[in-house]
This record gives structure tokens, C-alpha cells and sequence, in this order.
């Protein structure tokens, strides 16, 4: 986490290259799934989530694999939808990975066809601001549908 995300993109940039994995989905995706700040919230909840619950559910004779998906993995709802909305906003607002690994128009994201948009002498503003309202609404629309977690997150943790 301490080392800043464009220190890394020559490294990534040339590793695509080697591989000719340039101007893919696959070059857009995989290197951005492993996000530090998302791997550290959720080992913090798991960190804080009461071992005396597993220990009864051992005791009970629950196996390790119905522990995690009966027990833990509801708790955690709210901090994967927390988890889920954060790095959504991240990579759908990601400018400089995808202007570096893509190299034709057909394989630009939102943010790199926007910026396209600017002319060097003109600039057309109300297509940029229609292309803002677009590339806004499926952040919007990704909240609203993880919004009950958090609500119910919230009051879990106000009757405990």
C-alpha cells in the first residue's frame, strides 16, 4: 500500500508486452483484481470477527468450509458491499492503466473515451457533460443495489 499505483505501471506495462497480452480484456483486468486497500478492509473485519462464535460452531460439529459460508461470509456483508462499492468506483474511474495497455478505440474505457472528447481548439462541452451523465449511472445503479447491506449492516451492529 505504500508504494503509489503508477510506480507500478511501467513493471505491468512491460510484463504485458512480453506476454503480448497489449490491447486485451485481459491486460485491462487482471492486473487491477489484486487491490491492496481492499485485501487489508476485509482482513481487518475478519480480524475482528468473535472467535468464540467459530469455536461454538466447531463444537457443534460444523465443518471449516459451513463455518465460512453459514457463518462468516453473512456477517460480512456489509464489508464486502463496503469492499464491492469502493474498488467498483475505483476501477470504473481508472484513467491511466487503460490509456497505457490500450492502443485502439474499441478497447477504451470510459474515462479514456472522455478524455477524447477534449479537443486540442475545441471542445464540444455538452458532449462531454452527456458523457459524464452516462459514465456516472452505473456507479449510481451498482450503490443502490448494495445499499440494503450497509442498512442492514448498520443495525446488526446497533442490536448487537
Amino acid at each position: 500500500m505504500m508504494i503509489p499505483s503508477q510506480a507500478t505501471v511501467i513493471p505491468l506495462f512491460k510484463l504485458m508486452s512480453n506476454f503480448e497480452l497489449l490491447n486485451t480484456y485481459f491486460a485491462l483486468i487482471v492486473p487491477q483484481l489484486c487491490y491492496p486497500f481492499a485485501i487489508f478492509l476485509m482482513r481487518q473485519n475478519f480480524m475482528a470477527f468473535p472467535s468464540e462464535l467459530l469455536e461454538s460452531a466447531r463444537l457443534d460439529g460444523a465443518g471449516e468450509y459451513r463455518i465460512f459460508f453459514q457463518i462468516v461470509l453473512p456477517s460480512m456483508k456489509p464489508a464486502l458491499a463496503a469492499t464491492s462499492i469502493f474498488l467498483f468506483m475505483t476501477q470504473w474511474n481508472n484513467f491511466m492503466w487503460p490509456l497505457v495497455v490500450t492502443t485502439s478505440s474499441e478497447m477504451y474505457t470510459f474515462p479514456v473515451a472522455l478524455s477524447s472528447l477534449m479537443g486540442v481548439s475545441f471542445t464540444d462541452y455538452g458532449q462531454v457533460m452527456t458523457g459524464i451523465t452516462f459514465a456516472t449511472i452505473p456507479i449510481i445503479i451498482f450503490f443502490l443495489m448494495l445499499q440494503k447491506h450497509f442498512i442492514s449492516g448498520m443495525l446488526g451492529s446497533a442490536l448487537k
